[in-house]
């Protein structure tokens, strides 16, 4: 499969993500962090299918926001000016000028980043932990802990510790029966003695 030129994006992944951010701005109006974090999560889906940096960066970018309006909380003294980034954005995009969506994105992580020096601290921890777990949910859909850590730009180890702490190893698993278990503990033990 030919890689996409720098200035394209899939049409399945573009009609998602001017979904994305035409709910974001309505749920961002009306405080909604909770959903906002499920339309995170919604964005999930096309990265794990495509494999591409835009949906990540989506989904990363609006649990960013979700978090900053769950510790603001209401009013939102930020909702004009990240929901007018986030119109910029998605006028942009809807306009195929792929770079200057792009550029829109990396102004939503800079505002947030910006949005007050002291708690600038909490929103690089907010945005590290929302790659990884997104991460861990590309990984849960099938994509390789190595496939899944380059998609998001963080370090496979980062992964795998966060991967280790959940349980997400344990649902994949077939669960099995005690006795299933104390016969395989007991063939272990039986060549040992």
């Amino acid at each position: 499969m030919m890689a996409l030129p720098e200035k394209i994006i899939k049409p399945a992944v573009r009609r998602d993500i001017l979904r994305v951010l035409k709910r974001a701005q309505r749920l961002i109006v009306n405080h909604k962090h909770r959903q906002l974090m499920e339309l995170s999560d919604h964005t999930v889906h096309n990265a794990s299918l495509f494999q591409d940096r835009d949906s990540v960066s989506v989904a990363v970018i609006i649990y960013s926001i979700a978090k900053l309006m769950e510790r603001c909380g209401k009013p939102f003294p930020y909702c004009n000016d990240i929901n007018v980034i986030v119109a910029a954005a998605e006028r942009t995009l809807r306009s195929d000028q792929v770079p200057e969506f792009r550029d829109r994105i990396k102004a939503l992580f800079k505002f947030i980043g910006d949005v007050d020096k002291s708690f600038k601290m909490y929103i690089d921890a907010v945005m590290d932990k929302a790659q990884i777990k997104k991460g861990s949910m590309l990984h849960e859909r099938g994509i390789s802990v190595a496939r899944a850590a380059t998609v998001l730009g963080i370090g496979q180890w980062e992964l795998l510790s966060y991967i280790g702490k959940t349980q997400l190893h344990d649902r994949q698993a077939q669960p099995s029966n005690v006795e299933t278990r104390l016969s395989f503990a007991r063939t272990l033990f039986s060549n040992h003695k």
